[in-house]
């Protein structure tokens, strides 16, 4: 990727797939982003970029080790990252590139001393819940193969509802097809074995979104 890449790269802003880091500092904090978009889709991350999408440029040597150091001990099971330092005008600037883990999902070490597991929502990382994770530990790329039916009128209402909102709970899921709790929660389980969902925990509610 060359300085020009870069740019249009940052003009599209944090996403789901991006975030931005002035320096690698505080490995709580580091190891959950890392970690989150390896439970997730995958994606980049880029040390020594602003959140207002100004360079200000790095060490990259020197936030390459600190980066390393926190991938190794506070992130587990063990993630492969790729690193690549690109220069520009304004200095160099760290890629990380954060594969979609076959080995998910992965922990991240708290300030407390306790594993995590987190997941992308748009720009955040968020708690994933404890379903997701034992799905997530299934999870493989041949899932969508599996789904030989076709979709249900209440499935595809849900994910258009989705397309259009991001997220959803039970109940709303529950009112907008006219389902009981029991039947709506085994519609949501199966989708999200297929990968079609995730589940996401945030302030002890759990909601879902496209996954």
């Amino acid at each position: 990727m060359n300085e020009y890449q870069l740019k249009q790269l940052i003009k599209k802003g944090e996403s789901r797939i991006l975030e931005f880091k002035q320096r690698v500092t505080k490995p709580d904090r580091f190891a959950k982003t890392v970690s989150s978009i390896a439970n997730t889709k995958g994606g980049i991350l880029l040390v020594g970029v602003n959140d207002d999408h100004s360079i200000q440029g790095i060490d990259p040597f020197e936030e390459q080790f600190v980066a390393e150091e926190i991938i190794k001990f506070n992130i587990h099971p063990p993630l492969e990252v790729r690193f690549d330092t690109i220069e520009t005008e304004n200095g160099s600037v760290l890629k990380l590139s954060i594969p979609n883990s076959p080995t998910k999902p992965h922990r991240a070490l708290s300030k407390k001393g306790e594993w995590q597991t987190y997941v992308r929502f748009n720009d955040n990382s968020v708690l994933m819940s404890e379903r997701a994770q034992k799905l997530a530990q299934k999870e493989s790329s041949s899932r969508l193969a599996k789904l030989k039916r076709k979709l249900s009128r209440q499935e595809k209402s849900l994910l258009v509802y989705l397309y259009e909102n991001e997220k959803i709970t039970l109940k709303r899921y529950c009112k907008l097809v006219n389902f009981s709790e029991r039947r709506a929660r085994r519609t949501l389980n199966e989708l999200m074995y297929f990968g079609l969902l995730r589940e996401y925990t945030i302030d002890k509610s759990i909601f879902y979104s496209l996954g």
